[in-house]
C-alpha cells in the first residue's frame, strides 16, 4: 500500500475517534465521575481482559482506564483522567499495566506504569524521539519486562522495563496494531500490507498472513495460541495453527471490530469491540459470537 492510501486509512481512523470523543468534551460530569458510577464510553483506544478473571475487561480511553465486570456495568478504574492511547497488562501480575498517550493538559506522556490495577500511575520513560505517544503496544506474553511501542512510524523496544530503549530498523511499515505471540520473543504485527510475525525480539520478521490486506485487528491468546483477525477483505477470521490457515467466524456486521482480547485463565473466551463501541464475547475461541 503507498503512502497516500496508508494516510488516507489513518486520516479515517482518526475522524471516527474524533467523532467518539465529541460527546466527551460535553460531558465533563461524566469524566470526573466517582468510582462508584457507572459510565458509558465515548470512545475506545484498546481492549484487555485480566489475566485471572475471564469476566473482568479493561477500556482505556479518553478519560482514563475504565473496566467493565460480567454484569455489563462500566465503570472508572484510574484517578487519572488523561487520554490512554495505548494500554498493555503484564503477562503475570494482575495488577502491572503499561500505558502511553497524552495529559489532559497536553503533550505526550512517554511510557507510564501503573503497579495497583491501574488506580494510580507513574512516569517510566521517554521512550525514543519522545515523550512518546504508542499508538499501539505490547508485552511479550512471558516476560514483562520486554515491551514494544509504535510510534512516529517506527517500532521501538525495551528488554529492561523501559530503562534503556532501541529501535528495530528491519520491523515492518505502517503498522496499526501490536500483539504478543504465545511464545517468550514472539510478537505480531497487523500493517496496511498483512499479518507479519517476528520470533526473536522483533529483530527479523516474516509475512504470516493476508498479503496485501489491511489487518485492523490481531489478538493472539498468550496460552492457547488461538489467532483472531479483522482484515479489511475478509472479516473476523481464526486461526488454531499459528497463522497457517484461517476461518470465517460467525460475526457478520458492517460494524468494523477495532480490537480484539482473549482470556490468559479461560482460553476459549474473548471479546471485541466495534467501532460504535458495542462489546461482543465469544466463549468458543471466536467462531460464534453474541453481545456482552
Amino acid at each position: 500500500m503507498n503512502n497516500k492510501i496508508f494516510w488516507g486509512v489513518i486520516g479515517v481512523v482518526i475522524v471516527l475517534f474524533g467523532l467518539f470523543s465529541l460527546s466527551s468534551s460535553d460531558s465533563t460530569d461524566t469524566n470526573e465521575a466517582s468510582d462508584t458510577e457507572t459510565l458509558t464510553l465515548s470512545d475506545i483506544h484498546g481492549l484487555e481482559v485480566d489475566i485471572n478473571d475471564p469476566d473482568r475487561l479493561y477500556l482505556p480511553n479518553h478519560q482514563g482506564l475504565y473496566v467493565q465486570e460480567s454484569d455489563g456495568e462500566i465503570k472508572k478504574q484510574s484517578e487519572i483522567s488523561d487520554d490512554l492511547m495505548s494500554f498493555a497488562v503484564h503477562p503475570s501480575d494482575e495488577n502491572v499495566f503499561y500505558a502511553s498517550g497524552h495529559p489532559r493538559a497536553g503533550g505526550n506522556f512517554g511510557l507510564i506504569k501503573s503497579v495497583d490495577g491501574g488506580v494510580t500511575w507513574q512516569d517510566v520513560s521517554e521512550g525514543l524521539n519522545g515523550p512518546v505517544d504508542f499508538h499501539t503496544m505490547a508485552v511479550d506474553s512471558a516476560n514483562g519486562d520486554h515491551i514494544y511501542g509504535y510510534y512516529a512510524g517506527a517500532l521501538q523496544r525495551t528488554l529492561d522495563g523501559g530503562e534503556s530503549w532501541e529501535y528495530l530498523n528491519d520491523a515492518p511499515d505502517q503498522i496499526i496494531q501490536l500483539s504478543a505471540g504465545n511464545k517468550q520473543d514472539q510478537i505480531y504485527a497487523a500493517t496496511t500490507n498483512g499479518l507479519y510475525r517476528s520470533n526473536d525480539q522483533g529483530n527479523t520478521w516474516e509475512l504470516a498472513a493476508f498479503e496485501g490486506e489491511t489487518v485492523i485487528a490481531i489478538e493472539v491468546n498468550p496460552v492457547s495460541g488461538q489467532m483472531i483477525a479483522n482484515t479489511s477483505a475478509q472479516g473476523l477470521v481464526t486461526s488454531i495453527d499459528n497463522g497457517e490457515t484461517w476461518e470465517k467466524s460467525d460475526f457478520s456486521t458492517s460494524d468494523t471490530v477495532l480490537y480484539i482480547a482473549s482470556s490468559a485463565s479461560e482460553p476459549t473466551k474473548s471479546y471485541l469491540i466495534t467501532k460504535s463501541l458495542k462489546i461482543f464475547q465469544s466463549t468458543d475461541n471466536g467462531s460464534t459470537w453474541s453481545a456482552r
